[in-house]
């Protein structure tokens, strides 16, 4: 099934063009309100097994995380690998080191496009970083999924948790925790990125019903550790009585926890992070981080490479893909334990 790709080297007016289309696409594609979608449980019962699709003897495809070191995208890329070594397929997984190198992840993906695979799968560090080696993809026909989170307007396929639904989860954990009043602060992830846009907006949507609470500070921390302790270091000076944290990852939810721990405020602010990573859940078996919006990245990268299989099959998927988000806390940990 390999096709030979076109030229990488693009002229001007073909990359404007398609970077134009891709724009267009964009303004009219949003996962989280896409209609045409289908749960991630319901394919097989709405397409087949996998196990009878017929596809070639030898499956190679390429895969780009928005990092290595996130315990998430780990988990997302482990998920990746099993799947297709279980379906005979291989798979090539590369990333950047930080979620801010966006010309990086497009000279990867330049890069990756040589090898000719017989699908992508993306996960973009921004809606539009991609763009023109997706062009370029498409162009050759390639199929191309897009993983979590950040979207691709000219993918094929999205699959991934809705994340305006993460915001309105914790924004109602944390209402029914501090007794539906109280000053809350916002942890925000990477600035303009989509993520980061939708789990806060949902978030916002959602604590609005809350006539008590108020938001008192929304302040980015791109997703890493520190910068989420300094950062609620800073809102826990300016703010003595806060009642609760969101946090839009769990590293900056860790690092939250951190800040509680030296301010000697540690159980008293209630800390929600987003991801579900390991750690997550050692802190939450610990009693200190109090909840995690999961997103199951084992799953979200299983049923990536399903999807990828469908799609090389001749399978006319929907848009979105939906996988599994629940909230986790002390109560129902044991029950979703990794």
């Amino acid at each position: 099934m390999k096709k030979k790709l076109v030229s990488l080297i693009l002229t001007t007016a073909m990359a404007a063009t398609m970077i134009a289309g891709s724009v267009m696409a964009e303004e009219s594609f949003n996962p989280d309100t896409e209609t045409d979608t289908i749960p991630y449980d319901q394919l097989e019962e709405q397409f087949g097994p996998v196990a009878d699709l017929e596809l070639p003897e030898e499956i190679s495809m390429g895969g780009i995380l928005k990092n290595q070191a996130n315990e998430f995208w780990l988990a997302l890329g482990d998920g990746m690998t099993s799947y297709a070594e279980e379906n005979g397929a291989s798979i090539d997984i590369q990333a950047t080191r930080t979620e801010t190198d966006t010309a990086g992840q497009l000279s990867i993906a330049e890069t990756m496009l040589q090898n000719e695979y017989d699908a992508l799968i993306l996960s973009p560090l921004t809606n539009e970083c991609l763009d023109s080696a997706v062009a370029t993809a498409k162009e050759s026909g390639i199929p191309i999924v897009n993983a979590n989170c950040e979207y691709v307007a000219d993918a094929d396929v999205f699959v991934g948790g809705l994340q305006i639904e993460i915001g309105h989860k914790a924004a109602d954990y944390i209402a029914e925790k501090i007794g539906e009043a109280g000053k809350v602060a916002i942890i925000e992830g990477v600035s303009g990125t989509f993520t980061s846009i939708q789990r806060v907006n949902g978030f916002n949507e959602q604590i609005a019903n809350y006539p008590d609470i108020e938001v008192v500070a929304s302040v980015p921390a791109d997703y890493e550790m520190e910068k989420g302790m300094n950062v609620a270091t800073d809102i826990l000076t300016q703010n003595d009585d806060i009642a609760a944290i969101y946090c839009c990852n769990d590293n900056m939810a860790l690092g939250a926890v951190e800040a509680l721990r030296a301010a000697g405020k540690l159980g008293e602010v209630v800390v929600i992070g987003v991801d579900g990573t390991g750690d997550a859940y050692k802190s939450i078996h610990a009693g200190e981080l109090n909840a995690t919006v999961d997103q199951f990245p084992a799953v979200n990268g299983e049923v990536a490479v399903e999807v990828a299989l469908r799609l090389m099959a001749g399978q006319e998927i929907p848009r979105v893909v939906s996988t599994p988000i629940e909230v986790v806390d002390a109560d129902n940990a044991a029950e979703f334990d990794k």
